[in-house]
């Protein structure tokens, strides 16, 4: 597991050296990053959930996108991840990015695909219950995704004209 520890303008030596002891003591890889928006994990994060959001847009069926991200090697689909970090958070995060750099900072139509989501539909993630997923009460049955993601997607492609590995 890696530890960002993030190089401000102020950091010495010391202190980078005494967080990068403690960072490999207790076991974590330690990566040592400017003091910038995101950082890298987060950037990284960033991205993945942004190609699902692009694939969701191009027409890819979200079941699609979840087992290919899987097989690919990720832990999760990036629609469920948005799900667990919650959309919420995603938009006001891009339109903090959005207010600080600009409208060319960011992609308007994944914009306007959370915004349909959170203000008008009300899916903010598993914290609510329903975001790309809907999902059971606590006990009664596994998540599914949300049947309403066809009528945001501007166009459907076949499923069987998709090549697996290109979507990985």
């Amino acid at each position: 597991m890696l530890v960002e520890i993030i190089l401000g303008k102020n950091t010495g030596d010391v202190a980078l050296a005494t967080a990068l002891d403690y960072v490999r003591a207790i076991g974590k890889t330690p990566i040592v990053v400017n003091d910038s928006r995101g950082f890298f994990a987060n950037r990284c994060v960033m991205r993945y959930i942004s190609e699902g959001n692009e694939m969701l847009l191009e027409g890819v069926p979200p079941a699609m996108i979840e087992n290919t991200a899987r097989m690919a090697g990720m832990p999760v689909g990036p629609l469920s991840l948005q799900d667990e970090v919650a959309l919420d958070l995603g938009l006001k995060i891009t339109k903090a990015t959005e207010a600080d750099l600009g409208p060319n900072a960011i992609d308007q139509a994944q914009k306007k695909l959370i915004v349909e989501m959170v203000e008008k539909q009300g899916r903010f993630g598993r914290k609510n219950g329903k975001g790309f997923y809907d999902y059971p009460e606590k006990g009664k049955g596994q998540k599914s995704l949300w049947p309403g993601l066809a009528d945001l997607q501007p166009k459907q492609l076949d499923p069987d004209t998709l090549s697996v590995e290109e979507l990985k």
